[in-house]
């Protein structure tokens, strides 16, 4: 019997079932991995298959062999498990993108917490962070750093005509005025 092993998203063998108990002695194959046979309905755990044992003996003499990857993989039938898939692990997140959008935001609608320098602290973030992500393709963010630029500027706009033309110097001078008395 040929049975075929299933790892990672990965197809291994064929293999004898000699050789699977031999793997499984060495340690090399888990009877949790999926492993198919012709005649089975379906990938199933190796533990399953008639005729597996994790008591099999190896002599020393007889070096564990290293699954090879299949050429053909089988076809099981279509009512029985899907074959794993490989797990992807997302990249990580540059910080200072982050935090260029949420100095931006903040910056944007404060209009209590220092609207003006928070708007230029997501400025600054968002291109420090840009360029970790240029240097370092593996990380991710590049859309936040983007977004916190474009609000920032804008904060950074907004704040700066108020200030100019909508008499916002004043209320700020009568304001500091006013924390003076």
């Amino acid at each position: 019997m040929q049975i075929h092993i299933a790892r990672d998203g990965k197809q291994l063998g064929p293999f004898s079932l000699e050789e699977i108990n031999r793997q499984l002695a060495a340690g090399t194959l888990s009877l949790s991995d999926n492993a198919w046979y012709e005649g089975a309905s379906g990938w199933a755990p190796l533990s399953t298959v008639p005729g597996v044992s994790t008591s099999a003996a190896t002599s020393a003499a007889t070096p564990a062999a290293t699954p090879s990857v299949a050429a053909t993989p089988p076809t099981p039938a279509a009512s029985g498990p899907v074959v794993p898939t490989t797990i992807v692990v997302a990249a990580p997140t540059e910080p200072l993108a982050i935090w260029s959008l949420v100095l931006s935001l903040v910056g944007l609608l404060g209009f209590c917490c220092g609207g003006p320098v928070l708007g230029i602290a997501g400025v600054i973030c968002g291109h420090l962070g840009l360029s970790k992500i240029n240097a370092n393709p593996q990380l991710q963010g590049r859309g936040l750093a983007m977004a916190g630029l474009i609000i920032g500027y804008f904060a950074v706009v907004s704040w700066a005509l108020y200030l100019i033309f909508f008499g916002g110097l004043a209320a700020l001078t009568s304001m500091m005025e006013a924390a003076g008395k």
